[in-house]
């Protein structure tokens, strides 16, 4: 099985307020909106531990695949870490007040390409395509890749409203 790393664990680390439902909401609509995901396979774990003084810690992790081609798949994971999470209310400028998260945040993503099955059973014509033909098909994927993992981190940034 063949695996190319672009992105590894491209870390964002914030302190603040943020709606978390609604991020995690986002998030997940941007991942299937892109065709990396759907709403019962993204989620492989998800944990909250209840802390002292009512905050909690949560770890999620999402693992997203796009089939590209019948020989490759996109990967887009993520990692979100949130230490001392706890819910406070905030005045809007309408005068309601809003539950939103308190917290500091890290969100870690990272992208990669892997080969698929199909591509695994080529065996000894394997290499002697790999050189003739899909070397630039490749670089072709990889550059796409990393255009729409990087889009995805800088989104992870526009919704904690962090600058890129």
């Amino acid at each position: 099985m063949i695996r190319i790393d672009l992105l590894h664990k491209q870390k964002i680390k914030w302190e603040g307020i943020t709606d978390f439902p609604e991020f995690y909401k986002y998030l997940k609509l941007w991942l299937q909106d892109n065709g990396y995901a759907k709403e019962r396979s993204l989620e492989k774990k998800y944990i909250e531990r209840a802390k002292p003084e009512g905050k909690k810690q949560v770890e999620i992790a999402w693992e997203s695949k796009k089939s590209k081609s019948e020989f490759f798949d996109y990967h887009i994971d993520m990692t979100i870490l949130i230490l001392n999470m706890s819910d406070i209310e905030v005045q809007q400028e309408d005068g309601s007040k809003r539950k939103m998260q308190k917290g500091t945040f890290e969100v870690r993503v990272s992208s990669y390409i892997t080969s698929t099955e199909k591509w695994n059973q080529l065996k000894g014509l394997q290499k002697l395509y790999l050189d003739f033909f899909i070397r630039k098909r490749i670089d072709l994927y990889l550059e796409e890749l990393y255009k729409k993992s990087t889009s995805f981190h800088s989104y992870v940034k526009s919704l904690l409203g962090l600058r890129d």
